[in-house]
């Protein structure tokens, strides 16, 4: 886990493969009901704001046509921070298993 400290923030940014960009879609979306009660901003992937700090999921693809996940935590306490992604991780792992298991009913 690599977590830096600039200006005043903790930062985290982890980077997840997925198949499509309908994938990232679905858990923008599901990240989005998830976090219902908090202030959010949609234009570019998704923005959760929360005391003292945010993260970002955004839909990245390179030139190799790799489509991954970018997630950006920052939060001015590291405690806060390593909740943060605990609980970002757990939602995308919760979130490939039923996506896989779907695929696989199909």
């Amino acid at each position: 886990m690599n977590i830096s400290f600039k200006s005043s923030y903790y930062s985290f940014i982890k980077i997840e493969k997925v198949k499509t960009a309908e994938v990232c879609y679905k858990f923008i979306n599901w990240l989005t009901m998830e976090y219902d009660l908090y202030q959010m901003d949609e234009l570019e992937g998704l923005k959760v704001y929360y005391p003292n700090g945010w993260f970002t999921v955004e839909l990245m693809t390179n030139f190799k046509f790799q489509t991954n996940i970018l997630i950006n935590v920052k939060c001015k306490s590291l405690h806060k921070v390593k909740m943060q992604i605990a609980q970002i991780e757990t939602l995308f792992n919760q979130f490939n298993q039923i996506f896989i298991k779907k695929e696989l009913l199909n």
